[in-house]
């Protein structure tokens, strides 16, 4: 079915389940992602061997681009603990830029095997359950996994993510501030251990930028830029940066631009961007230019203000120590678990106005009013409209706050006083505040040519973080995990430090049995009690089959024992577990992975 098609054919069958067009039109673009993510990922998925199981769009898939690590890359032991640890915790860790996980929450368990072998395994050895439960599919790893010491040390101690290095080292530094001491705008800047716990970009991050190569501390008198951005779907990238809108605080834009994003834009997302097709044709300002005009834009103890303000970060791909989030400071619902109100209902329980109506939404509307708010607030003090602080509501909830009437007269669009380029989008929204509003006197690429006014600190300085190999014990990630346990079953002789071992994470050497048999079963007959099982196998410990014996009783290989081993271990794991399987020899390693 050609896409106008299917487009109309979805649109109908949910037109005619909903009688509210809002709602059918909120479900129509939800319908459409979930076709366009499904039809890719049932091309991309390879189907099983004479499997006749229908797709099921719940199954975990995994998906290794191993071309983002560079073509002469091999995975070390390091990337490969990244990717094996990301699926024990998930979110809590950064995910795998060469990895895809869809529905990763569906994956119940990680089995990984480490199987040493001799040299000449791979010439002499053919392995049918290997071949047939990973269809032949393996990746060679880098020679370095063939040092076991390393391969379990990378295994049992986890990378540390940028921001977790911050959030850890800020808990100690924090000072405790007095709810009821002064209101200024410095009690209401996101602290460096807040900002990491939401995920904000951090100098030294890969393809980040700072806003400002040196900063200035903070004064009373440092002035507010509100943000707000607006992001497309790409053949590249979920969010792509398409507009950015930035307001003062005398809610004048000083920056309004759309932006080609890299590669190809295959969902506007109209609804909720503003963006449209032919509102893209012709535009050529690039990230980069948007960066260079930030950076001289704001001056070095800008605080910036917003809503969710780490995603529109992300999609600036920039940094920046003094931020505000509105979405934070405000919480009229006690929502203490970490959820935000949306910028949409804030405004109107705070300012009483409507923003992000059924005529679109804009991007210098949400930033004005990411501006009202965090004004409102500061001129308000903590506790007010922030339920957690004891605040509670009234009917003068927007503190006398009465929105003015929109000006009647439109103003008139003025050239780049540089090139007599347009300053500002033409917006999309009927009526939008944008249109009301003295755009700014230079265009985004005049204002990108200028200089930069820059503080006297480096933020990257201050922080004091390993941008190197900072890793933590794999049990401090399981202590926070209440779902995840481990069971190792290795010879722990090789780790440099032992973990203490509990209901968390679990020992079971081969020393201990009678026989590596019982060694083996007695890891399969209790692996569904851990959401990882770390094992090693040593092949030529593995006890041969009774049948595989010549005439003479002799008995050449162990191969058919190692098969059927791997089989009891692999089945006893549950449906939809990820399991991955590598084979060391001295000088070579092989990587098998699947979704069971």
């Amino acid at each position: 079915m050609a896409k106008r098609e299917l487009r109309r054919s979805l649109k109908s069958e949910i037109d005619n389940l909903f009688a509210s067009p809002e709602t059918a039109e909120n479900e129509f673009q939800q319908a459409t992602k979930r076709q366009k993510r499904d039809d890719s990922e049932s091309s991309s998925t390879p189907k099983s061997s004479g499997s006749s199981q229908p797709f099921d769009p719940n199954r975990p898939r995994v998906t290794l681009h191993l071309n983002r690590l560079g073509n002469s890359f091999r995975i070390d032991c390091e990337t490969l603990a990244h990717f094996i640890h990301y699926t024990l915790f998930g979110n809590s860790l950064m995910k795998p830029r060469w990895t895809a996980i869809a529905n990763h929450r569906n994956i119940p368990q990680t089995l990984v095997i480490r199987i040493n072998v001799q040299e000449d395994f791979f010439m002499t050895t053919n392995l049918k359950f290997l071949n047939d439960f990973f269809e032949r599919r393996w990746i060679e790893l880098d020679s370095e996994i063939s040092d076991r010491s390393l391969f379990w040390n990378s295994m049992m101690n986890v990378r540390l993510t940028l921001q977790e290095q911050v959030r850890r080292k800020s808990e100690k530094m924090q000072k405790t501030f007095d709810i009821l001491g002064k209101h200024d705008k410095s009690n209401f800047i996101l602290t460096t251990a807040q900002l990491a716990d939401r995920g904000f970009p951090f100098p030294g991050e890969e393809g980040i930028v700072p806003t400002k190569r040196r900063y200035k501390k903070l004064s009373p008198s440092s002035p507010l830029f509100s943000v707000d951005c607006e992001m497309c779907e790409t053949t590249t990238a979920n969010r792509a940066l398409t507009r950015i809108s930035i307001v003062d605080e005398e809610q004048n834009t000083i920056l309004d631009t759309l932006v080609k994003p890299d590669g190809d834009i295959t969902d506007y997302v109209t609804r909720y961007s503003g963006i449209t097709e032919k509102m893209m044709e012709g535009v050529t300002t690039t990230l980069a230019d948007v960066q260079k005009a930030v950076q001289n834009l704001l001056p070095p103890d800008a605080i910036l203000v917003g809503h969710s303000l780490e995603f529109d970060l992300r999609a600036m791909r920039m940094t920046h120590p003094f931020c505000i989030d509105v979405g934070h400071t405000l919480n009229y619902t006690n929502s203490a678990s970490g959820g935000r109100n949306s910028l949409k209902n804030l405004s109107e329980f705070f300012l009483g106005v409507q923003i992000q109506t059924k005529f679109g939404h804009c991007s210098y509307e949400d930033a004005w009013a990411a501006m009202r708010l965090a004004q409102l607030k500061i001129e308000k003090g903590l506790m007010f409209g922030n339920t957690s602080f004891g605040w509670k509501y009234t009917r003068d909830a927007n503190g006398g706050v009465v929105e003015e009437a929109l000006q009647t007269e439109v103003v008139s669009t003025v050239p780049c006083s540089g090139c007599t380029q347009p300053t500002v989008v033409g917006c999309t929204v009927l009526n939008c505040r944008c249109r009301f509003v003295n755009g700014p006197s230079k265009c985004v690429h005049c204002v990108k040519l200028g200089e930069s006014i820059e503080g006297d600190f480096d933020w990257q300085d201050t922080l004091d973080l390993d941008l190197d190999k900072t890793t933590s014990p794999i049990e401090s990630y399981l202590k926070k995990d209440k779902m995840t346990s481990l069971m190792c079953a290795f010879d722990n002789s090789f780790l440099d430090k032992l973990p203490t071992f509990s209901k968390k994470i679990r020992s079971k050497q081969s020393s201990s049995f009678p026989s590596y048999d019982s060694f083996i079963n007695s890891v399969a007959s209790e692996m569904l009690n851990d959401s990882g099982i770390f094992l090693e196998i040593e092949k030529e410990r593995v006890e041969p089959l009774e049948d595989s014996a010549d005439e003479t009783g002799e008995v050449f290989d162990n191969s058919e024992g190692l098969n059927t081993m791997l089989e009891k271990l692999v089945g006893a794991t549950t449906r939809n577990s990820l399991v991955i399987i590598i084979v060391s020899s001295p000088s070579k390693n092989i990587l098998f992975n699947r979704i069971k």
